[in-house]
């Protein structure tokens, strides 16, 4: 098992990095969206947890910002009907504490603004692993609770073209500022001026 790659950012791609090691061996990486807008520049030093992941006729190295991440990586592809893309994906939409929060909440919602998540689909991934992610739960950290329309105003910003991170740090500026509930459209005023 290959758990974790440092070295230098030698080439990015779409959805995949090649990391260069001391060594002079080159590993492609394949990351999250999230890991993705977190990256040096070509050139400088990265440092990736990774799960390596064997197919009929591949294998493929998957990378991640944190341990946390990496398990629950691992975690979600146990249950039915989710493979590494798809656990891929979720990783990259939502902060290890939302999705572990989800989860164990059984919040549909939220893993529904996943790319590829069905009501389905976050119903069998609640039901299979709500009961499985107790020690995640306080590795990961506690979820933010996000006001009254705070789902659409994030799924609204990543619409308008934002990256998970800016759309994210912009609704706490913005909740920060409303100072209690407010509603959606007003969340989403807030946070386009901190964009």
């Amino acid at each position: 098992m290959i758990s974790r790659v440092r070295g230098e950012l030698s080439a990015v791609r779409a959805d995949r990095i090649e990391i260069t090691t001391v060594g002079g061996i080159g590993y492609e990486v394949i990351v999250s969206s999230r890991v993705f807008e977190g990256l040096p520049q070509p050139g400088e030093e990265v440092d990736l947890h990774t799960a390596l992941v064997s197919r009929e006729d591949a294998l493929e190295l998957f990378g991640f910002s944190s341990p946390v991440d990496r398990e629950l990586f691992l975690r979600l592809q146990t249950a039915s009907g989710v493979g590494p893309r798809l656990a891929l994906a979720i990783l990259g939409t939502l902060p290890a504490n939302r999705i572990v929060s989800a989860l164990r909440s059984r919040n549909h919602e939220t893993l529904q603004l996943v790319s590829g998540v069905g009501r389905k689909t976050a119903e069998r991934m609640a039901l299979e692993l709500a009961d499985k992610l107790e020690d995640l739960a306080v590795s990961a950290g506690p979820a933010d609770e996000p006001l009254e329309g705070g789902v659409a105003a994030l799924e609204a910003l990543r619409a308008l073209g934002y990256s998970q991170l800016e759309s994210e740090s912009a609704l706490k500026a913005a909740r920060r500022e409303a100072g209690g509930e407010t509603g959606t459209e007003e969340l989403i005023r807030a946070a386009l001026r901190h964009l």
